[in-house]
């Protein structure tokens, strides 16, 4: 069902301040992006990987590069075994200073010495025990890993003209108010643009059109809902902010595939 869906915006990650490190088993998520560095090393097994719309297998002792605000998404259909470390941006400003409009212009690396360092370190601050993100010990390591990102990997100019920290104050106002009526015009007005300027900004940033994206979360909602409560299709869609059932359906199919009576019974 991935397929059918933009990515959203994780804005509880972007609530993190220090960086975060844990080990995952059989990798897997949603399409979704936010503003951290993040990398994923691969222990054993193989994950599958898309990153804005393209896909790649990351194999054992390989290393991911997943950029600031690209959508991603992972599958791990045969196992894997892997560590996850996310980073924000502004936790070291002289990365932030480098990256600000630049990024990696390779996203995969193959085993390495630098690799198995990289892994090393990783490992290490899986072990460090909560909370830590901002213990020297924690921001030493870190330190290791984006040093040697920075002087192996090569970087490339960025696309994107608008300043993240506007993108995520957007993002965070979408999440906050889906639920109730929003038009584009609200929204444009709300941080000082005209609708044609937002509506171009929007898309070139985060991937799809600002409706799309509104009732994507909307449906995500609404999915949840008829999840875990006794509730009705109708109860579920108004309650997500849908004003129109037929904008519901229509919507909720272009997510999941499926009609909601018919997710219901996949459960």
């Amino acid at each position: 069902m991935t397929s059918h869906m933009p990515g959203f915006y994780e804005h509880s990650r972007d609530d993190q301040r220090t960086p975060a490190c844990w080990r995952r088993l059989d990798n897997a998520c949603f399409p979704h992006f936010h503003s951290s560095l993040e990398l994923v090393y691969v222990r054993s097994g193989v994950m599958e990987a898309t990153l804005a719309g393209r896909s790649c297998r990351v194999e054992q002792r390989q290393l991911l590069i997943v950029p600031s605000y690209t959508v991603h998404l992972y599958e791990s259909p045969a196992g894997s075994d892997t560590y996850v470390l996310t980073v924000p941006m502004d936790y070291i400003t002289s990365v932030q200073g480098v990256l600000k409009d630049r990024t990696f212009a390779v996203h995969l690396l193959a085993d390495s010495k630098d690799t198995r360092e990289i892994q090393h370190c990783m490992k290490a601050l899986c072990a460090r025990p909560e909370p830590t993100g901002d213990s020297p010990v924690y921001r030493g390591y870190v330190h290791v890993i984006l040093g040697l990102l920075l002087e192996r990997v090569p970087l490339t100019e960025t696309a994107r003209q608008t300043d993240t920290g506007q993108i995520q104050k957007i993002l965070g106002f979408l999440h906050r108010n889906y639920q109730s009526p929003l038009s584009l015009e609200r929204i444009a007005a709300e941080f000082g643009y005209s609708g044609s300027r937002f509506s171009h900004i929007f898309n070139q940033n985060v991937g799809c059109s600002i409706s799309h994206y509104i009732n994507t979360l909307r449906c995500r909602n609404a999915a949840a809902l008829l999840e875990e409560q006794e509730i009705s299709v109708l109860d579920a869609a108004m309650a997500s902010g849908f004003e129109s059932m037929r904008t519901f359906y229509r919507a909720f199919r272009r997510c999941y595939g499926v009609t909601p009576s018919q997710y219901i019974g996949k459960r």
